[in-house]
């Protein structure tokens, strides 16, 4: 069932640009009668589960000075996180990746890293690891993912521009709802860690195993007394093999140590 297209007022005073409010409000929703999201937490407004109960209701001002005060506590916490400076249109991208995913998970988002390091397409392209919620990957976490990436990498340009965003903004929130419903509907968080841990990567664990085996195939070569001095230093293949194992192993590591600092999943 689609939802009436609405935007909160934009008389309040936001603390991000308005594209970022626009992204924020139509990929949320708003609902004025208190539902239960799909974690079971009662939700209102755009998204609201704090201090919501059972038949609560509210106002359309009331949700929408619900979500200002919500952002102007959430943007003084996304500024204390950086220490670069980011524009307009990054500052709001990072704050709708923050009030979607929650600031415990956001400061330590390859995100936040890559931006505080200056790397602009390394961040960007990091907002895409955020794209499951139950360990599924959501076709609307995609969407929104894209359209916070396009607007941090995107340059302001004023008020004038801003407005002239609209419609696109309109008409990519409501494919991302065509895309998956499930995805639209508010309070759906994306997994707290959406990629898996390096420690669990199928990559890491190859590289590892590698150095492992080396390690085992250099003590078993080294023993006693390191082999009698690895027989005189007539030094087995089976060792060279065993070096040649480690120093794999551990370029393999450090490869995709780089490629998770550069926001690849």
């Amino acid at each position: 069932m689609s939802q009436k297209f609405i935007l909160p007022s934009r008389l309040l005073p936001w603390p991000i640009c308005w594209p970022g409010v626009v992204l924020i409000a139509e990929s949320e929703a708003c609902r004025l009668v208190v539902y239960k999201d799909i974690a079971g937490h009662w939700t209102l407004g755009w998204g609201q589960t704090a201090g919501i109960t059972e038949g609560m209701t509210w106002t359309q001002t009331e949700a929408d000075a619900d979500l200002c005060n919500t952002l102007i506590t959430l943007s003084a916490e996304v500024r204390e996180c950086l220490t670069r400076d980011a524009s307009d249109n990054e500052f709001a991208a990072l704050v709708s990746l923050a009030y979607n995913i929650g600031m415990t998970a956001f400061r330590r988002s390859t995100v936040a890293k890559c931006h505080n390091r200056g790397d602009k397409t390394a961040a960007a392209r990091a907002f895409h690891l955020w794209n499951k919620a139950g360990g599924k990957v959501i076709n609307g976490l995609v969407a929104r993912r894209a359209r916070e990436a396009a607007l941090y990498l995107s340059e302001d340009r004023g008020q004038k521009t801003e407005d002239s965003q609209l419609p696109a903004l309109r008409a990519a929130n409501q494919q991302s709802s065509v895309l998956s419903p499930l995805s639209s509907e508010p309070g759906q968080s994306p997994d707290a860690d959406p990629v898996k841990p390096l420690a669990k990567s199928p990559t890491v664990q190859t590289g590892a195993a590698s150095v492992a085996t080396g390690g085992l195939a250099l003590a078993a070569q080294y023993s006693p007394q390191v082999g009698q001095v690895a027989r005189s230093l007539a030094i087995s293949p089976l060792v060279v093999a065993a070096i040649v194992a480690i120093v794999v192993g551990a370029l393999v590591i450090w490869r995709r140590v780089q490629q998770r600092k550069g926001g690849v999943a």
